[in-house]
């Protein structure tokens, strides 16, 4: 019993060893700058939950619809439940397996069958219990089981990915509905003023005080804006199936609530620091978990080239005569151990181990090139955000002056001093103008959602 016990010591003393790789995380150039004015991950939007950046109720219940829903996030939550578990039973194989036996037997044997093979007849019972231990002398056991929990934590990353890309295009559509809804208002509000045009261009043609050339380019500009409304109508149909496929459900009546023009979004927004970008966006941090799990995947390989210690023992009761096994004359117990090692594979061991080196190369490189994307998609949004900022209030004031050049070439053509072709152009000026404002609105605020995903706030 002392050497048994002394030689479980001394395995546990030299299971202390773990062979592999450690991971170190990449020194990154683009980690030195600093985007916006963010001080601190406090100042970032990204510290806003989804329902505090958006005050559309209407929006914010279009997302927590997605998010109880989607099928697609419910697939990712599965597996991450999977993982979890399959490391809890990765973790559980550096502890003693303890089984029981319960068995009994009876055998016969005749004497010629006696004589011939030393058979006899034999009737035993027996009860036992054993317990197998796998001493982690290299740190095969413990290499599994970190690869298991980063695995694990890769995959709750990408599930918090896969919900802030959701919440992300729950919010774009959700935008781009409103942008064609205001693009319908557009057209219902131009086509009623042209058929009021065409009204009284018609009479005056049929009194002869125009030509007729007047009535037909009014006619064609009436039937110019009918044309934009079923095809504004048609997209909204596919936004809106596009939203109830994105909520879980098959169809139903999207609620509007604030318009593009009344949505109430902070105007200046500080972006945040590229270090606390690491450890913030989900697929930066996936990605990096999965390399992690790879190199641990690598000492497991080495490991293998190892020998591995196995320790058994059995405590239990046998006897011929089943009311005679709980005699304490039918005692048995064991202690053994074995140590088993490769000698010659003609290399396998060795390539396994090159195979998995290569993999964690491959992984390092994606995880690189994970950041490289955060850092540019960051640079491109805050552009976004800015230049389409300035963009739109560009083209409001060019609604303004269309407006007033519309006005005033009515005015102009009524009282006989100029063509009605400047009255067409500056009603398709005005048109145009309308419709660029409500797109570039429509763009700004999906700018501020990607820039939002981009610094993987929203989970």
């Amino acid at each position: 019993m002392k050497k048994g016990i002394a030689l479980i010591m001394v395995a546990l003393i030299w299971s202390a060893c773990k062979v592999g790789p450690s991971y170190e995380r990449p020194k990154l150039a683009e980690t030195k700058k600093e985007y916006g004015q963010a001080k601190s991950a406090s100042d970032s939007i990204s510290a806003l939950k989804w329902f505090e950046l958006y005050k559309d109720e209407a929006l914010n219940s279009l997302i927590q619809m997605a998010l109880d829903s989607n099928r697609n996030l419910k697939i990712a939550i599965a597996k991450v439940e999977e993982s979890k578990a399959a490391a809890a039973i990765v973790r559980s194989n550096l502890l003693p397996q303890l089984n029981y036996n319960l068995g009994a037997r009876s055998s016969g044997a005749g004497t010629n069958a006696q004589r011939s093979f030393a058979a006899q007849d034999v009737n035993t019972f027996q009860t036992a219990a054993t317990l197998n231990w796998e001493i982690d002398l290299f740190g095969k056991i413990r290499n599994s089981k970190d690869a298991a929990i980063n695995e694990y934590l890769s995959r709750e990353e990408v599930r918090k990915n896969v919900q802030v890309s959701l919440i992300a295009e729950v919010a774009s559509n959700y935008f781009l509905l409103r942008d064609l809804d205001n693009r319908l208002a557009i057209a219902e509000r131009t086509i009623q003023s042209r058929e009021e045009s065409y009204r009284i261009i018609s009479e005056r043609f049929s009194k002869g005080y125009i030509a007729e050339i007047d009535k037909l380019q009014a006619q064609a500009q009436l039937n110019f804006a009918q044309a934009i409304k079923p095809n504004i109508q048609r997209q909204i149909v596919v936004i809106e199936n596009n939203l109830n496929v994105l909520c879980g459900r098959s169809a139903g009546t999207i609620a509007r609530g604030k318009t593009n023009f009344e949505q109430s979004l902070p105007p200046t927004i500080p972006a945040g620091l590229p270090s606390q970008l690491l450890d913030r966006r989900p697929d930066v941090k996936a990605a990096e978990f999965a390399v992690n799990a790879q190199y641990s995947r690598v000492g497991v390989a080495v490991a293998n080239r190892l020998p591995t210690l196995n320790l058994t023992a059995a405590l239990g009761l046998a006897s011929p005569e089943l009311s005679s096994v709980l005699n304490s004359n039918s005692l048995y117990n064991g202690v053994g151990g074995s140590l088993v090692g490769p000698i010659f594979a003609f290399g396998q061991n060795k390539r396994r181990v090159d195979v998995e080196r290569k993999r964690a190369e491959q992984l390092l490189l994606q995880y690189e090139q994970v950041v490289l994307v955060a850092f540019a998609e960051v640079e491109s949004t805050l552009g976004q955000v800015n230049y389409l900022g300035v963009e739109y209030e560009a083209r409001k004031k060019q609604v303004e002056a269309t407006t007033r050049a519309l006005e005033l070439s009515n005015q102009r053509y009524n009282t006989g001093y100029t063509s009605y072709l400047e009255v067409l152009i500056q009603e398709t000026n005005l048109l145009d103008a309308e419709l660029q404002e409500s797109s570039v609105l429509q763009q700004k605020h999906n700018a501020l959602v990607n820039l939002y995903k981009a610094l993987g706030g929203g989970w």
